[in-house]
């Protein structure tokens, strides 16, 4: 009896060995998963802005596009909204060809131009962690485009002129270090998204890759090798710790959209995969800007206090260093030197990639909209502006910063400017006042 016991038990001891295998196996591709949905930053465009961790997923990011706001598609495990009942090939051919699960073709505002470029057991893994979360019964906002834009078979026309179909291979030329670079940057980040420019139709320019991208009310500054307009006197240490934290002293910090890319991606990746992202983009061709005459960490200097140099009998506009000091000084400065020390300081506004910048439309943006860093080691906050100071004011505060800390040539900002700006971003002013407060 205790033999047969035994013998019998046998078959199920295997299958239960066998299923033990399996949950391992499946937990080992949930967690890849993870690590490739942070490198591919899902989080950004599929949860809706100030969604909850039970609304992760759940889709409802607005996306601005020249035809109007493209909202991001819940992906989340549930089986009628999200991707709870989609195969692994639907899947696979909607992240890397841009086709939905009933055919319909998707907005390449889903970057599935870089996506395409990904290993097809990546997307799986990426798959299996998405379905391994909480599902979001939620539709969430439908992208609602004007004609001819929502005709979405349009968009075959498009991949025909902009879209190249293939998973990326390795060079057998360059190092490991290189070709994993490479697939972070070309693939799953998808740097190029926002970081090289746009033909007439709309598809990135792959001639002039990383040299600079329009993104409306902010530019992504060229990240090429070039010395005056790029990368080019970054070291590699340099670039992986602003990868990570989003700040290196005398050079940059973060925000706008490389901001939000910093917050839920890079700051995650292994210090591995961020020296590879640096030694990639640092290999890439160099792209000059005859605009930008030296590098932009190089322009402006600390001044003076403003009032000794009134005092002096110096033009200045006063209007201009009185908002200065009044709204920048405490932090920044009032010789525009910064102040604290390590990953919550102040950044000074000279030696800044922004304020050394030609295109003045992230110094605006960032007095308007502030920065706000969700960071593993605190939170980095600059307040906006927005409600406390007119078109008019911004204006002049904008251009006495370039005049006096950064490059001369971007003062030329204009109350227009800043009002398409606020528009853009939906910042009013003065604040709204809400039904049933007190004025």
């Amino acid at each position: 009896m205790k033999m047969k016991f035994v013998l019998a038990a046998l078959p199920l001891m295997a299958a239960a060995g066998v299923w033990a295998d399996d949950a391992t196996g499946n937990a080992d591709m949930v967690k890849r998963g993870e690590y490739l949905a942070i490198a591919g930053d899902c989080t950004a465009c599929h949860t809706a802005p100030g969604a909850d961790k039970t609304a992760r997923f759940g889709g409802g990011y607005p996306l601005a596009s020249p035809f109007g706001v493209i909202y991001g598609t819940n992906i989340s495990s549930d089986k009628e909204f999200g991707i709870g009942s989609w195969s692994d090939d639907e899947f696979v051919r909607a992240v890397r060809e841009g086709v939905g699960k009933d055919g319909q073709q998707l907005y390449p505002a889903m970057p599935y131009d870089s996506f395409t470029k990904m290993k097809r057991e990546d997307v799986l893994a990426i798959k299996a962690y998405l379905m391994s979360q909480p599902a979001v019964h939620s539709a969430g906002p439908q992208t609602d485009l004007s004609f001819p834009f929502n005709q979405r078979w349009g968009m075959r026309v498009w991949k025909m002129f902009n879209f190249d179909k293939g998973e990326l291979k390795n060079d057998p030329s360059k190092s490991a270090d290189w070709n994993r670079g490479a697939y972070l940057v070309e693939a799953l980040e998808h740097c190029g998204t926002c970081h090289t420019p746009r033909t007439l139709t709309m598809g990135m320019d792959t001639d002039k890759a990383f040299s600079g991208g329009d993104l409306g009310s902010w530019v992504a500054f060229n990240i090429t090798p070039d010395k005056n307009a790029g990368i080019g006197t970054w070291s590699q240490q340099e670039l992986v710790t602003y990868l990570k934290t989003g700040f290196v002293a005398g050079k940059a910090s973060a925000s706008g959209a490389m901001s939000e890319a910093i917050e839920h991606s890079l700051q995650h990746l292994t210090d591995s995969d961020l020296n590879a992202i640096a030694t990639y983009i640092r290999s890439v061709p160099a792209i000059a800007d005859d605009k930008q005459t030296k590098p932009r960490d190089e322009w402006g200097q600390q001044t003076e206090d403003v009032y000794p140099l009134r005092a002096e009998g110096q033009t200045i506009d006063q209007s201009a260093a009185a908002l200065f000091n009044a709204s920048c000084a405490a932090c920044h400065g009032k010789g525009g030197e910064g102040s604290g020390k390590g990953f919550h300081a102040y950044p000074s506004l000279f030696s800044h990639t922004s304020t050394g910048s030609y295109d003045n439309r992230n110094q605006v943006s960032v007095i308007l909209n502030g920065v706000q860093r969700h960071m593993d080691k605190g939170e980095i906050i600059m307040p906006s502006f927005a409600n406390q100071l007119n078109d008019e004011q911004i204006a002049t505060l904008s251009n006495y910063v370039s005049t006096q800390f950064g490059n001369p040539a971007a003062a030329t900002v204009t109350a227009k400017d800043v009002a398409k700006i606020r528009k853009a971003a939906d910042l009013t002013y003065p604040p709204k006042i809400e039904e049933g407060t007190q004025k």
